[in-house]
């Protein structure tokens, strides 16, 4: 099944939204000792919650059209976040993945405007690869135009060497 955008609708936000990053681990509790270990295990994933009010009649249209060809659960659709659509940073030059086998939650970009402080702001929401990552620490560029972006989740896969990096309605794929 084709993965499709979230449509376009008249009103740009809903009227509240709640991203979340859902980990993956698991707990283990000793019945005895009550001790106990946690397990983190690779996979978090976002999950939102919005609620959309006073629509207009097109809207209610498109929305229902759009949801019926979902598919319930089988479906896919891209979403950004429309509260943090474009990043507090100033976001400028053509980010890249520098350098091939990146893995965990830190990568090292090229193609940035050299020398900027506040490349990246911690909360500014970018994707690279389909994944979508929020930055926890500020991000500087050097005066290579490099960039070491600190962000969770971490990566599921390894970025290709050049990979670009979308820093503004940087989306991830959901379901319902």
């Amino acid at each position: 099944m084709t993965t499709l955008a979230w449509p376009t609708l008249s009103r740009s936000a809903p009227a509240s939204v709640e991203w979340t990053l859902q980990a993956n681990t698991q707990v283990f509790e000793s019945p005895l000792t009550r001790s106990v270990a946690t397990l983190e295990i690779p996979g978090a994933r976002w999950a939102v919650k919005f609620t959309l009010a006073n629509l207009q009649e097109s809207d209610t249209r498109l929305l229902q059209a759009f949801m019926y060809r979902l598919r319930g659960r089988a479906g896919r659709f891209t979403l950004h976040n429309f509260l943090r659509a474009t990043p507090s940073g100033v976001a400028t030059g053509t980010p890249v993945v520098y350098g091939a086998s990146q893995t965990g939650a830190s990568l090292v970009t090229a193609g940035w405007t050299p020398s900027t402080t506040g490349i990246l702001k911690a909360g500014d929401f970018w994707s690279v690869n389909g994944e979508l990552k929020m930055l926890v620490a500020d991000a500087a560029s050097d005066g290579s135009g490099r960039a070491t972006l600190v962000f969770e989740p971490p990566l599921r896969e390894s970025p290709a060497d050049a990979a670009a990096l979308t820093v503004g309605l940087a989306t991830a794929t959901f379901r319902l």
